[in-house]
């Protein structure tokens, strides 16, 4: 069965979205930040007096507990892994028959098809481009650089955020309630099976994140993606991080849909993230008229996942961002692929693509995290 088309991004100029349903909320509640303290130690707020609208956090402890405290403020916990590689997941049938799940837009919130673009990197971003000929170029942009930095808290850019670990920063997306999907590369796998803190800032810009910043509690997988990627690696090179709140219900999130290999070539798709050689991954890039030219499919636990060529402009922190397109009638995207792969020698071939990661696998691990995690 022939699946319906996404809208062309050059249709997505023309077009506006429909105004809130409610008044937009004039506060929201934000994530500070997350610590945690020795049993029976209860926080409290205390006013600087030294220093206007400045607060101190402080709670009667021991001085047995007090190392302790300070090293659960300056390191977070690690995480627990959920590897679904066995039947007792039920994905096997249930979860791999599904082929698309919807989004959620807050009645409130603003919306647009296109971010807006950030006036103050315009400036940087024309200077980044005018190079000299012999000027070396960054890793993993075909031609010109279309990609534009943008500061825009709407719906639904304010789902992409800034993902944080130990070892560098990526980029994630909320895709259900309290759940952000990112790329599995970008987490720190432990030996012992679990792994390393992960953070997220909705919305992040230079330093703020509007929303605050929330700690991944669980990482549920299909496979771990370590070191060099291997096609079957970028094939499943997602995850679905289960958050310490419900910031999805804040912000809303996107949809999903399976890929099919009848886009090939279609500007259907629009992709997001925080690049590390425009913007020190401090400020998020949109990439425009995205097309996929290829794909392959892989095969593991049971499920099918596809390595998506593509030859978008994506560089270092890309990782992680969603690759997403809009149907018509609907209020919110739908992703169908996670960034995942660079080549080392970039080409116009199979060989030298940049590549996102997707499929039927990609619809299962986030149809079975939304079951078990709503």
């Amino acid at each position: 069965m022939t699946k319906e088309n996404p809208l062309k991004v050059k249709e997505l100029r023309s077009m506006k979205m429909a105004e809130p349903d409610e008044t937009p909320k004039t506060v929201d509640d934000v994530n500070i930040y997350t610590f945690k303290m020795p049993n029976d130690s209860e926080p409290r707020i205390v006013k600087n007096w030294n220093e206007a609208n400045s607060y101190h956090v402080v709670a009667g402890i021991s001085k047995e507990q007090l190392e302790h405290a300070r090293d659960q403020l300056v390191r977070p916990s690690p995480i627990e892994n959920i590897p679904i590689t066995t039947p007792s997941h039920d994905c096997y049938e249930q979860f791999k028959k599904i082929d698309s799940i919807i989004g959620m837009r807050s009645r409130y919130a603003p919306a647009n098809y296109i971010p807006k673009l950030s006036q103050i990197d315009l400036d940087l971003a024309v200077k980044f481009r005018k190079r000299h000929r012999d000027d070396d170029k960054p890793t993993n942009i075909f031609g010109t650089d279309d990609r534009y930095i943008y500061n825009d808290a709407s719906f639904p850019w304010r789902t992409i955020g800034r993902i944080w670990t130990a070892s560098g920063a990526c980029t994630g997306c909320t895709i259900g309630p309290r759940l952000v999907l990112t790329a599995s590369h970008c987490i720190n796998w432990s030996s012992g099976g679990g792994a390393g803190w992960v953070k997220f800032s909705p919305a992040y810009y230079n330093g703020n994140g509007p929303w605050g910043e929330f700690y991944a509690t669980r990482v549920i997988s299909w496979n771990k993606a370590e070191g060099g990627l291997s096609d079957l690696e970028t094939a499943f090179d997602y995850v679905v991080l289960v958050m310490n709140d419900y910031i999805g219900n804040q912000v809303g999130y996107p949809g999903y849909r399976s890929y099919s290999d009848t886009w090939n070539g279609e500007e259907y798709w629009q992709h997001m993230g925080y690049p590390g050689d425009l913007t020190s991954t401090q400020r998020p890039a949109f990439v425009g008229d995205c097309a996929i030219s290829s794909t392959s499919s892989e095969s593991t636990s049971g499920q099918s996942g596809l390595v998506m060529g593509h030859f978008n402009d994506i560089t270092g922190g890309h990782s992680g961002g969603p690759v997403w397109g809009w149907w018509s009638g609907e209020e919110w995207p739908r992703v169908v692929g996670v960034q995942s792969a660079e080549a080392n020698t970039p080409a116009y071939n199979t060989s030298g693509d940049n590549e996102f990661g997707g499929g039927q696998g990609l619809s299962a691990l986030i149809s079975w995290a939304r079951s078990n995690y709503p």
